[in-house]
């Protein structure tokens, strides 16, 4: 083929090319540009069961891929499994076997889930005057009862923090007049300190009842109560004493374990932030601040409140009206997650396993979506602190060593061969009555002070928790040890 045919051919292949190269760049744009479009798209709420009922409590647990939720409604206890694998799961009842009251209702007082425990809740069950502790370990397929359990208040706080190894279940509860705690799974009961109250609000104990108590397991010893009328009460020992917090006219509460506790306390003023365990707040903007009156915006106080316990900068909080918010930087800004359905929230509760879904009960049933959780990154900044100090030892060790020989050589081999014999042991001898002083220094320590001065008297021990068994009243279970669960779902 001749030179110019080449040079005129070339540039056809050069177009055709480049026509094909547009062409894909063309029709691969859309897929490229998915994921910027997925993650700018909001998600919506979607709806997963017990609708037209209002759902009081909800808690979620999961672990190794099976997850479990339990929400209680009017009409009694449900649980939903989302085990990996299972198509179709369903809401079942698992309160049938136990004890009803007189008009054939549910007679739940309180339940909470064991943490890591997918399968393990207890329930607070019957009337003021005969209160029953029942567990499952089964997710509600059978029941039994552990004994008594102290208190008279309709709707009582209850904690439970899992038992380190083969330990049993630690349980807080909260009566009318102070907290009973339990260190055998429910055994047994003893007393803490009467809460801080006023003496015009001893007799209002509706007002004065706490309905909300938060602990983490990391520090068993540290409680915060939050009363129906808004106070704020914290305790270090465990329930044995309480102490108003700085913040009062609380709304909800949220609490993060990191390096001590993270604590966000709403109120009507704005969210108040403490980093310290409650000894200093700040003050943030509520959610929605800034399009507060804007038409269409549901707005108000803060009614829930979940905080992410991996990583505590990632707040999520529900306003009156059914808006709920997040928070990646510890609630200086937020960002809208919609309204789920039509109706109030009544709890916001993140999957403790992936953090992936964000779930919230309401006034009509269940919703949940999708979020993106932030990855935690305190592991990466301990690397810094470990490997620093291995540069700064070795070169310490080297001029220590080395004086020792250089010191002596010169000296004792100057004069004679004999010299260097006698100064071996001067060298000895004058190293010891250096080293005399500093033996001499630790016999002083041990001696009695001087007159006119006296020691300090030793610090009195806390008081310790009570294992003396409080006065309960006496019940008959209503059921057998075990008992099946009957009711079908609904």
């Amino acid at each position: 083929m001749p030179a110019s045919a080449k040079a005129r051919s070339r540039p056809r292949w050069l177009r055709g090319v480049a026509q094909l190269l547009a062409a894909s760049v063309f029709f691969m744009a859309p897929l490229l540009l998915l994921p910027l479009a997925r993650a700018e798209r909001p998600e919506s709420w979607q709806p997963l069961g017990l609708r037209g009922e209002t759902v009081l409590a909800l808690a979620v647990n999961s672990s190794e891929g099976e997850r479990i939720l339990y929400a209680e409604t009017h009409t009694g206890l449900w649980r939903y499994s989302a085990e990996a694998g299972q198509a179709d799961p369903q809401w079942q009842r698992i309160d049938g076997v136990l004890p009803r009251t007189a008009l054939g209702g549910p007679a739940l007082a309180a339940w909470r889930t064991v943490p890591g425990q997918p399968l393990q809740l207890y329930a607070l069950t019957g009337s003021s005057t005969a209160r029953q502790l029942y567990r499952t370990d089964d997710g509600g397929a059978t029941w039994r009862s552990i004994g008594p359990a102290p208190g008279q208040t309709a709707r009582p706080a209850m904690l439970v923090l899992p038992g380190l190894g083969a330990a049993p279940d630690l349980i807080t509860l909260t009566t009318g007049s102070r907290v009973q705690r339990s260190s055998d799974g429910g055994a047994t009961w003893a007393p803490g300190g009467p809460w801080p109250i006023t003496e015009a609000a001893q007799g209002a104990d509706d007002n004065a009842a706490v309905g909300f108590l938060l602990g983490e397991a990391s520090a068993p010893d540290r409680l915060y109560a939050l009363a129906a009328d808004g106070a704020f009460w914290q305790s270090e020992s465990g329930g044995l004493s309480w102490q108003p917090a700085a913040v009062q006219s609380v709304s909800a509460l949220a609490i993060a374990p990191y390096f001590g506790a993270r604590i966000w306390a709403a109120t009507a003023e704005g969210l108040a932030f403490s980093g310290d365990n409650g000894d200093s707040w700040t003050t943030l903007p509520l959610p929605g601040a800034a399009t507060r009156g804007a038409q269409g915006h549901r707005g108000g106080r803060i009614v829930a409140l979940r905080s992410d316990t991996r990583v505590p900068d990632t707040l999520y909080a529900a306003l009156e009206g059914g808006a709920v918010y997040r928070s990646d930087d510890g609630g200086t800004t937020w960002l809208s997650l919609g309204v789920p359905g039509a109706g109030e929230v009544t709890a916001l509760v993140l999957d403790p396993e992936s953090r992936e879904l964000l779930y919230a009960a309401t006034d009509d049933g269940i919703w949940v979506r999708n979020v993106v959780p932030m990855q935690p990154t305190p592991a990466p900044t301990l690397l810094p602190t470990v490997v620093a100090p291995t540069p700064t030892v070795t070169p310490t060790l080297l001029p220590t060593a080395l004086p020792s020989p250089t010191a002596t050589a010169p000296a004792t081999l100057a004069p004679t061969a004999t010299a260097t014999a006698t100064l071996l042991p001067t060298a000895t001898a004058t190293r010891r009555p250096t080293r005399r002083p500093t033996a001499t220094r630790a016999p002083s320590a041990t001696r009695p002070p001087a007159p006119g001065l006296t020691a300090a008297p030793p610090t009195a021990p806390p008081q310790a928790w009570s294992t003396a068994t409080p006065e309960l009243p006496t019940a008959t279970p209503a059921s057998p040890t075990e008992m099946p669960t009957s009711i079908p779902p609904r």
